[in-house]
């Protein structure tokens, strides 16, 4: 890639469909909040109840589950499928796509991607297998399972990568959405944030001690903790140009976005606020008329808000009004900025802003804070949405209404293209005659980890989260980062199981004792973006974080996210890791589900330090390989035939050698022939790779090119039948 300016098209949104306690669509949850409505109550969707004590009524369980017109039992699985489906099939209708994509002016094929943003996904599936041993609701825990479902009869293709920055989740999604837009490797992208009320969150949460007695109060004085909420968001996001040739009505534009991690803690934020601030800043092209607060209404977590926001804005902040709504729809968790966004926007339409709920501001601690607390009439043309996550992630976006008489310049944090390079390589796997460290479960030798970290700090950590911080560190070292070279990266780890040890403890703690019970720290570290985050923690990284879940491909989906991201600017280098442990539970349920034969399954992590090419010159870099390009596919249509389709279209313009990895690539089985059958022109190597490594293998195919210095393509091919690609020239 040739250094050039990224597309300098606007980015606009087409369509903002959302789901809450408070209604379905942003008008409707907008006018719930101007008439003072909160719903948060009885919560009779999560699964479970607390336990009785001493012959006593067991405690309600309070929480924002949203509307649904016919109920559903509390255990059901698919929860989230249908309310995202149907948020999805709302977001379609708006933007004028009821009846399908259609093609581009040039009648070429419109290039069409949806990312999904979650903090923990399919949790109602794996809580429901638990209790039933059902093989369908395993198979739905994985989030690759959720999208395709939720995406089918939509008109989209069946799949989509699945990011978690924990509560950060939405509006990341709608940043990367931005990203691959303004990068022109898609023509339509469906930002897509969801959470589900579950069982899990209120649990874990409740463990943490989060959980607010009475009503939540935001920035007041008597602020005691949050709500679970459930939520759904989808919008639909096209160039300015294409929006316009097909006749498409803006909502808004897309100004800018911002990403931080603040490297402190796992569950509590950094007192000054700093990593939001950060986020801030990046996002804010033009003064905001509103900014809607991420607001929890736990102490620490407004102080730090309110000191990001004052750092940010400076001597303006005053000026500016700050809502805060999930004092009225609880804490929808990845959803929470997605359902806020749509209300901005609803916002901009009516000229009338929600207030908070409960709340009085503590002029004492939040002096220069204009909070909203009642309906406020006001011409609101740009707008900030905040959001912070789990483990430190943040991220802003601000928009601009599309009925400004001057439009503000766009200044996304896209800069000068520029090629990706591989600097560091590190490589944790164990090899096929390790010895066993269960039956039919490889591991590393104890010295393996010996030296990469703190054995203070991580002695409880899952073992998923141990190997990502030590691989991590052995490709920073491979790379010879320095300490600042290393807090300006950025972070992405991919999995297919995370830290599956942990999460089924807590689940089977949440089952055996009720709501009331777990243990905080197996839930702290079951969160899907673990990975990210104690990488994070461990490195002292405070670029954007995130992980990717819930498939074979998850390795390279870390790999192609942080590949568009430091393509166009928005960092120099990035930490990519793919990592996996292993458990038995883990193992029969593959087996039984006939995704895993008789190989061993291992442990084992690998990571990659990418940077940009004129990155790695300016600090003498020693580049290993080039990473000339990635691409993830999912199938256009349903059957083996869409598979193929998005093998093929994965490999498009592939001219080197093809080694694959991935479904059935050690059996020879139906996918080693469909996969041959899909692969004309490029020499196919499948090779018998003998340890089935999951998320991990792909990425350890792309390590071992670069440290063996030869150009190659890796493919891989999940079940659920996407498809992924990493082209490595070697130099």
């Amino acid at each position: 890639m040739s250094p050039s300016v990224a597309n300098s098209e606007d980015v606009v949104i087409t369509a903002a469909a959302a789901c809450c306690s408070l209604g379905e669509g942003r008008h409707a949850i907008l006018e719930a909040m101007l008439r003072d409505e909160v719903r948060i109550d009885a919560a009779p969707a999560i699964e479970s109840t607390f336990m009785a004590v001493d012959g006593e009524p067991s405690q309600p369980v309070r929480a924002a589950q949203a509307f649904e017109a016919e109920p559903h039992p509390g255990g059901d699985g698919d929860r989230a499928e249908r309310f995202l489906q149907r948020t999805i099939m709302q977001a379609m209708e708006e933007a004028g796509l009821r009846d399908g994509v259609p093609p581009m002016n040039a009648g070429r094929p419109r290039r069409v991607e949806s990312i999904f943003g979650t903090t923990l996904g399919g949790m109602r599936h794996l809580g429901r297998a638990m209790r039933t041993d059902d093989l369908a609701d395993y198979a739905g825990s994985l989030t690759g399972t959720v999208t395709r479902a939720a995406l089918r009869d939509t008109g989209l293709p069946l799949g989509g990568s699945t990011i978690s920055a924990a509560c950060a989740s939405g509006v990341s999604a709608m940043a990367l959405a931005s990203t691959a837009l303004l990068l022109d490797e898609c023509d339509l992208a469906i930002a897509i944030a969801y959470d589900p009320i579950s069982e899990f969150a209120f649990a874990g949460f409740s463990c943490l001690r989060l959980i607010a007695e009475g009503p939540l109060r935001p920035f007041t004085v008597d602020r005691e903790g949050m709500r679970v909420g459930e939520g759904y968001g989808v919008f639909v996001l096209e160039r300015a140009p294409d929006a316009r040739a097909r006749g498409a009505s803006p909502l808004a534009r897309v100004l800018g976005w911002g990403a931080a991690s603040d490297a402190h803690h796992l569950t509590q934020p950094i007192p000054d606020g700093r990593g939001a601030a950060r986020a801030i800043r990046e996002a804010a092209v033009a003064p905001p008329d509103l900014v809607i607060a991420h607001a929890t209404s736990t102490p620490a977590n407004d102080a730090a808000e309110h000191a990001a926001m004052q750092a940010a804005f400076g001597e303006r902040f005053p000026s500016i009004p700050v809502t805060a709504l999930k004092s009225r729809i609880g804490h929808t968790l990845g959803a929470a900025g997605a359902v806020e966004l749509s209300v901005l926007i609803a916002s901009m339409e009516t000229g009338r802003i929600p207030g908070a709920a409960n709340a009085t501001a503590d002029r004492e601690s939040f002096p220069t804070l204009d909070l909203v607390t009642s309906p406020r009439d006001r011409t609101v043309d740009r707008g900030v949405v905040l959001s912070l996550g789990f483990g430190g992630a943040d991220a802003a976006i601000e928009i601009e209404s599309m009925s400004v008489t001057e439009p503000t310049p766009s200044a996304p944090p896209i800069h000068a293209l520029d090629d990706v390079v591989v600097t560091g390589v590190g490589i944790l796997v164990p090899s096929s005659n390790s010895a066993s460290i269960r039956d039919g479960e490889l591991g590393l030798e104890p010295e393996a980890l010996e030296g990469l970290d703190n054995p203070r700090a991580v002695r409880r950590l899952a073992r998923f989260a141990q190997l990502v911080r030590a691989a991590g560190r052995l490709a920073t070292d491979d790379a010879g980062l320095g300490e600042a070279e290393i807090r300006s990266s950025a972070a992405f780890v991919g999995t297919r199981f995370g830290a599956s040890e942990y999460t089924l403890d807590f689940y089977d703690e949440l089952i055996r004792d009720g709501l009331g019970a777990g243990n905080p720290l197996h839930f702290a570290e079951s969160v899907p973006n673990i990975g990210s985050a104690q990488l994070s923690l461990g490195l002292g990284i405070e670029g954007l974080t995130l992980s990717t879940s819930g498939t074979r491909l998850a390795g390279i989906e870390a790999l192609h996210l942080a590949r568009r991201h430091l393509a166009s600017g928005q960092a120099d280098r990035a930490i990519v890791v793919a990592a996996e442990e292993t458990h038995p539970r883990i193992r029969s349920i593959l087996r039984r589900l006939r995704l895993l034969d008789e190989r061993p399954t291992a442990e084992g992590a690998v990571a990659l330090v990418l940077e940009r090419r004129s990155a790695a010159a300016a600090r003498s870099g020693t580049i290993r390989a080039d990473l000339a390009s990635t691409r993830i596919v999912w199938p256009p249509r349903e059957g083996w035939r869409g598979s193929v389709d998005a093998w093929r279209m994965a490999l498009q313009d592939t001219e080197s050698e093809v080694c694959f990895c991935g479904a059935d690539h050690a059996s020879e089985g139906p996918g080693d022939r469909l996969v041959a059958r899909a692969t004309p022109g490029n020499h196919l190597k499948t090779g018998q790779e003998v340890v089935e490594r999951h998320s991990v293998g792909p990425l350890l195919a792309v390590a071992n090119a670069v440290t063996g210095d030869f150009s190659v393509t890796i493919g891989a091919r999940d079940e659920a039948g996407g498809s992924g690609s990493a082209a490595i020239k070697a130099v």
